[in-house]
């Protein structure tokens, strides 16, 4: 019997939504379909699909959610507004609520969904357990917009990513925050 495994951080639905990968594929057919392409770095480097997490015996992710606002003076890439970033994130949870729809992954919000995920692992490893999580808070608009995303099941933030937040500081910030 191999060991159940964890994730703790993984981007799905940023593979999915912005690198456009049908992660219900074979690693070998993504990167098929990326190697011709140039618009992001690592095209037809994958290494994350369904098929590998069930084979890794990988039955529960910390899966997450990010998009990044930007101020005027930030040179990283991201939204010019946090409702860009809010609306953003929201394509991404669509992603993840398609993917429970078509049996792919399921939603851990309580001990009891765990509970419940854990015992149906051992017998049918088909949907995966992912508990949401947001990678950078500068998506959240208002205080009222993490009440919403509670309740459509995240479960996790960290206030900041890399470089100036909304929020708090990032990796390699050194920057003034903008709160707008």
């Amino acid at each position: 019997m191999s060991h159940f495994i964890i994730d703790a951080h993984l981007d799905l639905s940023m593979n999915a939504m912005e690198w456009n990968r049908d992660l219900r594929k074979p690693i070998s057919e993504i990167r098929e379909r990326e190697k011709s392409l140039t618009d992001k770095p690592d095209r037809g480097n994958n290494v994350v699909s369904f098929e590998e997490l069930r084979k890794g015996n990988v039955g529960l992710v910390v899966a997450t959610q990010i998009a990044r606002y930007v101020a005027p003076n930030n040179p990283l890439p991201g939204w010019n507004s946090p409702e860009q970033a809010w609306a953003h994130t929201q394509s991404q949870r669509t992603w993840y609520t398609e993917m429970e729809r078509v049996g792919e992954l399921k939603s851990i919000t309580d001990l009891n969904s765990l509970e419940n995920h854990l015992a149906t692992w051992q017998s049918n490893k088909k949907a995966i357990g992912y508990i949401l999580s947001l990678e950078g808070a500068d998506s959240l608009v208002t205080i009222n917009h993490l009440e919403i995303a509670y309740q459509y099941g995240l479960r996790a933030v960290g206030l900041a990513h890399y470089g100036p937040g909304r929020y708090a500081q990032g990796t390699d910030a050194t920057v003034e925050l903008d709160r707008r």
